[in-house]
């Protein structure tokens, strides 16, 4: 029976900030170019939505004050965060595999070869399982982010 789902779809978890205050943890659909900055600047009126009850929603756009990923955490998190000696943060420079003193232009050009070896449309041709395309995938997300957080 049509259930008005998708499952197969591409979603991406996130942080929804509403007008009203209310905080909603999500997971957006996103359209057919993976980009959640396509799916929330696209001419739809409602964006689509799963609560982590799997409970599908349709939050009014004009409702939304800010969107923040829940998958990384910040930069300036990471110190904080991290939970001590040993634990796994988020490090751009090293999703980026750059040292802290690199300049502007080393950075650009290790996110330009980063972003080719890992871009989704490299290895779409190939019969792989959906964990290694989810692997990519996200780790495309960390790349785009390393690089908005230092490269700038």
């Amino acid at each position: 029976m049509f259930n008005g789902r998708d499952d197969k779809v591409n979603r991406i978890p996130v942080f929804l900030t509403l007008t009203d205050g209310a905080v909603l943890t999500v997971s957006v659909r996103l359209p057919l170019s993976n980009r959640l900055g396509d799916a929330l600047n696209n001419g739809d009126t409602f964006l689509d939505a799963l609560t982590p009850t799997g409970q599908q929603q349709f939050i009014a756009k004009t409702s939304i004050k800010t969107v923040r990923s829940a998958n990384v955490p910040r930069a300036e998190q990471l110190d904080a965060e991290a939970g001590g000696p040993g634990t796994p943060a988020f490090d751009p420079y090293a999703v980026l595999k750059v040292g802290r003193e690199a300049g502007p232009d080393e950075i650009k050009q290790a996110y330009h070869r980063m972003a080719r070896l890992y871009h989704p449309d490299r290895i779409a041709s190939f019969d792989l399982p959906e964990e290694v395309m989810a692997y990519v995938r996200t780790m495309l997300v960390r790349i785009n982010l390393a690089f908005e957080q230092i490269g700038r």
